[in-house]
């Protein structure tokens, strides 16, 4: 018998917390933990949600709004931060606990401490690149992660991982120590996400994000703007949604001859739109607050199927990319670079042809999603050993 068919009574348990369960932009959590072949997940989660992609799902998953035990030991640990472990039944059988996101490890720790387990904290981005008025993000506890929480986080060292090495160079600029951060590439579905022989439509162009400043469509859109004025045509498809999506909307518009929206979608239609695309356009640039692009995993999604990226060298966007062979990057906010970059892939089909061939090729190398699943779990293994040595 092998790791993958142990019983779930046969493997280590770990409890995975975050606070909705589950955005679309956070999908690649609920990937990663069906991918344990070694742990079994259980999630803890703030509430359930009717929207994004942890609807339905055959892994546990314990509401703390649903319970009112849990529901007054969140209070205790949220305001006076003081643990009640006997308040969280799912947390009992757990060997160790991973909070996403950075303000959910400080929220978290008095917890993990007082029942004896190590708490892992992934950082994702927004929790490791601010650096502005700690009052602004809002939410009480949000507030008190980035006036204090965080630089405690470092002072404890603890076991943190950072999803790309740009966000393990911010954690260490927090004061983080080298040996507390574990840098971890999340890695992507390649069943799912895998070469797509259709035809292209001809100049379709993809992008997948927020409608929200830093993921910068009005750039992309001006660029896009550019190629069509060339007479290359312009078919350009944005999937997401957010505060800024009508004025966003209304301006690609007004420059585009062809614009698609798509508030959400499956990962198979994401899918099935990417295997569509000639190119995958990312905007992200950092704003005045520190706020920049952790990743992007969504290009690892499309060069996954053949696509081609092109996107601003901006945080850790250069990560997963293979400049030159995979896709094509430009600095910050530089419009004329992204522009003629797009003009060059659009119109050169042979230049095309070989980043598409090379793309799958490339995110099986480095960064599949079995392959880097096994690799947090080995580091999980480290953290219970260290754990217990203490």
């Amino acid at each position: 018998m092998n790791d993958m068919t142990q019983a779930t009574s046969d493997r280590r348990k770990v409890a995975i917390f975050v606070e909705r369960f589950l955005p679309p932009s956070q999908a690649f959590v609920l990937a990663q933990a069906r991918g344990y072949e070694r742990y079994a997940p259980r999630f803890l989660v703030g509430k359930r949600i009717d929207q994004g992609h942890g609807g339905q799902t055959d892994l546990p998953v314990h509401a703390i709004d649903a319970s009112p035990a849990m529901k007054a030991g969140s209070l205790l640990l949220k305001i006076p931060r003081v643990a009640a472990p006997a308040l969280f039944p799912p947390l009992a059988g757990a060997d160790l606990i991973h909070a996403h996101f950075g303000k959910n490890g400080y929220v978290l720790g008095p917890l993990a401490k007082a029942l004896g387990r190590p708490l892992v904290t992934t950082f994702h981005g927004f929790d490791a690149t601010y650096r502005g008025d700690p009052k602004k993000p809002g939410g009480f506890n949000q507030v008190r992660f980035f006036a204090k929480g965080r630089a405690r986080m470092a002072q404890a060292g603890g076991y943190n991982i950072a999803v790309s090495d740009f966000i393990r160079d911010r954690l260490l600029s927090l004061g983080f120590s080298p040996e507390s951060i574990f840098r971890h590439y999340i890695g992507v579905d390649t069943r799912i996400f895998r070469p797509d022989p259709s035809p292209r439509v001809p100049g379709r162009v993809v992008s997948i994000a927020r409608f929200v400043e830093y993921k910068g469509y009005r750039y992309m859109i001006d660029a896009l703007a550019q190629v069509a004025a060339q007479g290359i045509p312009v078919d350009y498809v944005m999937i997401g949604d957010g505060p800024q999506a009508d004025e966003t909307l209304r301006y690609a518009r007004s420059k585009l001859p062809k614009v698609t929206h798509h508030a959400r979608l499956s990962q198979e239609a994401i899918r099935a739109e990417l295997g569509q695309a000639q190119i995958y356009l990312h905007g992200s640039v950092t704003l005045d607050n520190g706020h920049a692009e952790a990743f992007g995993i969504a290009n690892l999604e499309a060069q996954a199927v053949g696509t081609p990226v092109i996107a601003f060298r901006s945080g850790g966007v250069g990560e997963a990319v293979e400049e030159g062979r995979t896709g094509l990057l430009a600095d910050e906010r530089d419009v004329d670079t992204m522009a003629a970059a797009l003009a060059s892939l659009l119109s050169d089909r042979d230049r095309w042809r070989a980043f598409h061939e090379r793309a799958p090729a490339w995110v099986a190398e480095r960064f599949d999603l079995v392959a880097q699943t096994r690799l947090l779990e080995d580091y999980y293994d480290r953290v219970l050993a260290d754990h217990r040595g203490k």
